[in-house]
């Protein structure tokens, strides 16, 4: 080497070697000589093979570079103490290297921890180029090992962030996807929701071009997963039918350059649970010219789900009958006033001496004197469109949606059959019910149809006082 180039690399301020890989050439053409075209699978197979290869590197010259780098006063301690520098488990970086070596590549470039002579662990990412005039021999070959530790402990401390946050998360790669779109664009298409209806392949071919990066521990536990390759082979069993749905809206959002979304989904655990979540979806911004890198944070809420839905049940059913109530009556007039309707019936039905009852025998026994009309009328009406509402302590009322005379005395008769059986069962305290109904074909009448069903109910009550003073 010329005494400028020595010059340029003893002031270079990353670390540079000399070295002569001669002896690695020989082994090299050795092992051509035996047939071996495969050098990857020559040494995954017996790994000591490596051994003569890194006892065959001499190293010529370091620059000042290396020396700080490595903590060493010159290069024969560099040399004393340089199989000591390199940390376990290098075996598949060697191999790396090595089959770079082999193809002729024109990066021969890996990452490695090594150990400096003082004993502290390094990053290092380590190239190596094979001067112009060695090309045959191999007896000069620069290598540079720049010290990328800072890189690599910020990295080590993003991925721990990210495999142990609270969170789980979902790093996946939308790249394919982005150029998808790319290719739509240039074909001049402008709606893609019309392109989808039109082309529905497309969606598929879409899913099918995410790729998954990673998954941290949250995310396994949050769907039962023992481990990544458990979570993997599952997939379909977790997306819900209505995944799809979900991702036409979600490429969509992408569509009109929404790199941030926001919405609740469901999944499905491994073990067959129905998951309510939180679905946060964000593109990182120094990948938003590729979509190479999109996060997906999921908040379990299935518990509050629950909730809310037996929040919701509880507040339109009654609970002692778990039939509606009036909250739910009331929303439901409201809603068929709403809208049109071709007819409408109502039924309004009253137990009759049940005040008598709870007096006589107490409240327990008149409640369960309720439960069993109202498993009566769930029994009547199942398979019907029609709803049964507890409005009052002995008060019931049937909505009829769509429904006439003729479907009111069919319903009439199933009420007086059930209330027959029932009162062959319970002798001791049998149900008597005053009962009245009416039926409208006007939206506008259903006060009316109210006031009228009502009416019929109240006189068959006074009849049945009439018939009963005792």
């Amino acid at each position: 080497m010329e005494q400028m180039d020595l010059t340029i690399f003893d002031l270079s301020p990353i670390a540079m070697w000399l070295q002569d890989f001669s002896g690695i050439k020989k082994i090299f053409d050795e092992w051509t000589a035996q047939g071996i075209s495969d050098i990857k699978q020559h040494l995954l197979e017996d790994t000591s093979r490596l051994k003569p290869c890194l006892a065959a590197i001499r190293t010529i010259h370091i620059n000042k570079s290396t020396l700080i780098l490595y903590e060493a006063d010159d290069l024969a301690d560099i040399l004393e103490k340089f199989p000591e520098m390199h940390t376990e488990n290098t075996e598949l970086l060697h191999i790396q290297f090595f089959s770079a070596l082999w193809n002729k590549e024109t990066d021969c470039s890996i990452q490695v921890v090594n150990l400096s002579c003082k004993g502290k662990k390094i990053d290092i990412q380590l190239r190596a180029n094979i001067l112009t005039d060695a090309k045959q021999s191999w007896d000069r070959v620069l290598l540079t090992t720049e010290d990328i530790s800072q890189c690599q402990n910020a990295r080590r401390i993003a991925e721990s962030l990210f495999l142990h946050s609270p969170t789980a998360l979902w790093v996946k790669d939308y790249s394919k996807i982005k150029s998808l779109f790319n290719q739509l664009v240039a074909n001049n298409v402008t709606d893609l929701d019309q392109y989808i209806q039109q082309n529905p392949d497309f969606l598929f071919l879409c899913f099918e071009n995410i790729r998954s990066v990673g998954v941290n521990q949250a995310l396994l536990n949050l769907f039962n997963a023992d481990n990544e390759q458990h979570f993997y082979q599952h997939l379909n069993h977790i997306f819900r039918e209505n995944y799809q749905q979900n991702f036409h809206k979600q490429l969509l959002h992408l569509w009109n350059d929404h790199h941030q979304l926001k919405r609740e989904c469901e999944y499905q655990s491994i073990n067959g649970d129905l998951l309510h979540v939180l679905e946060q979806f964000v593109i990182f911004p120094d990948s938003k010219h590729n979509w190479d890198t999109v996060q997906i944070a999921f908040t379990d809420l299935t518990e509050r789900k629950k909730l809310e839905d037996h929040l919701q049940h509880a507040s339109k059913h009654d609970q002692l009958t778990q039939l509606y109530n009036r909250t739910f009556f009331i929303g439901e007039i409201q809603r068929l006033q709403s809208q049109k309707f071709n007819s409408l019936s109502c039924m309004y039905l009253d137990i009759n001496g049940l005040k008598r009852v709870n007096d006589l025998q107490g409240h327990h026994v008149g409640d369960l004197l309720i439960q069993r009309f109202a498993h009566l009328l769930k029994k009547s009406t199942i398979k019907t469109p029609y709803s049964v509402s507890r409005i009052g302590g002995d008060e019931f009322v049937i909505l009829m949606p769509e429904s006439n005379h003729l479907h009111i005395e069919t319903l009439l008769k199933i009420i007086q059959q059930e209330l027959e059986i029932d009162r062959v069962n319970n002798p001791q305290h049998p149900i008597h019910v005053a009962i009245g109904y009416a039926t409208t074909s006007h939206y506008k009448n259903i006060d009316d149809l109210l006031k009228k069903a009502d009416q019929i109910m109240y006189q068959d009550k006074q009849a049945y006082y009439l018939l009963n003073t005792d």
